[in-house]
């Protein structure tokens, strides 16, 4: 195989890093839920996956869901995104984790 053709397989099967991570959420507001970045889209995103991941973490610990239903204020549905705004795994258990979950019915 020529090196031309290889490089080729690589670009198309290699996984990219991400260029930046952001928090996504939902928030509880007096109007009903808002969605939510953080940092937000103007602003830049952060460099590390572990740092965003405790973010949120701190975020959901700050904001627990005191009841069935989100109060005004609070956030749920804490997530971390890449910069095409796809959900990253969990750094610690290589899952895909929600902190603060709430499905919306």
């Amino acid at each position: 195989m020529e090196i031309a053709d290889g490089l080729k397989i690589i670009e198309n099967g290699w996984i990219r890093k991400p260029k930046g991570f952001r928090v996504s959420f939902q928030k509880q507001t007096d109007s009903g839920m808002e969605a939510g970045l953080s940092p937000p889209a103007g602003a830049a995103p952060l460099n590390s996956d572990v740092t965003a991941w405790r973010y949120a973490w701190k975020l959901a610990q700050s904001t627990p869901l005191g009841s069935d239903a989100p109060q005004e204020g609070d956030l749920f549905n804490i997530v971390v995104v890449d910069q095409d705004n796809q959900p990253i795994r969990y750094y610690a258990t290589g899952e895909k984790e929600i902190f603060n979950k709430y499905s919306v019915a």
